[in-house]
């Protein structure tokens, strides 16, 4: 079946993907979404601007689209692919997905959610033990501090979470925001990313990462 994954760089809709190629779906193309708002409740926005290099490391051709949260906006980019569905990666939001699924109905797509309603721990533990190099670059949650910025999200790092989740009742995927990830490599890439230098912007209660550079490098 063909398909367009609706991809931000994150760990959530590179998992999806992920998924949805194992599942048989043939992925045409990336369709990337840059929001106008700052605040998007539709769309994730931290790293956006790097996301072509991991379509260059999929070997998969990105659309980048900057439209705002109304859904006639996504259609009218959506009606112009032809293929049979739509991949997302929405955990939990109903908003998110329910208008995804609007969007995919009106147009006679399939909107195909493989991490829908799982459970959330599992769900880390999951994309953990698949291989793929989730960096966090963004927090914004009490709990959440300096130190969590550019780590790789492993079994000690999901043990922390946990605990946080345990203390000030965190999302533990991050999908209140508490945190944003970016991802650097997962098995279907051809090539790995490598980040070209750090630097952390903190403002008040929440903190972002400023890349430098990305390199891709091949994994043979």
């Amino acid at each position: 079946m063909r398909a367009i994954a609706l991809f931000s760089g994150g760990k959530d809709s590179t998992y999806a993907l992920y998924l949805a190629m194992q599942q048989g779906y043939e992925i045409m193309r990336l369709v990337t979404i840059k929001p106008e708002v700052k605040d998007s409740y539709m769309y994730h926005t931290p790293m956006i601007d790097f996301t072509s290099f991991q379509a260059d490391a999929m070997d998969i051709p990105q659309d980048v689209y900057t439209i705002g949260d109304d859904i006639d906006e996504l259609r009218e980019i959506l009606r112009n692919y032809d293929v049979d569905a739509v991949i997302s990666g929405a955990i939990a939001s109903n908003y998110q997905k329910c208008r995804i699924e609007e969007v995919c109905t009106s147009l006679g797509l399939i909107s195909y959610t493989p991490l829908w309603g799982k459970n959330q721990t599992l769900l880390m533990k999951d994309l953990i033990m698949a291989g793929l190099e989730v960096m966090i670059v963004s927090v914004s949650a009490y709990g959440l501090d300096e130190k969590f910025l550019g780590k790789i999200i492993d079994e000690d790092i999901l043990a922390h979470l946990l605990n946080l989740e345990s203390k000030y009742r965190i999302n533990v995927s991050g999908e209140g925001g508490e945190y944003e990830t970016f991802v650097l490599y997962a098995p279907f890439f051809r090539k790995r990313l490598k980040i070209k230098g750090l630097s952390v912007r903190w403002l008040g209660s929440r903190g972002l990462l400023n890349f430098d550079g990305i390199e891709v490098e091949d994994t043979g």
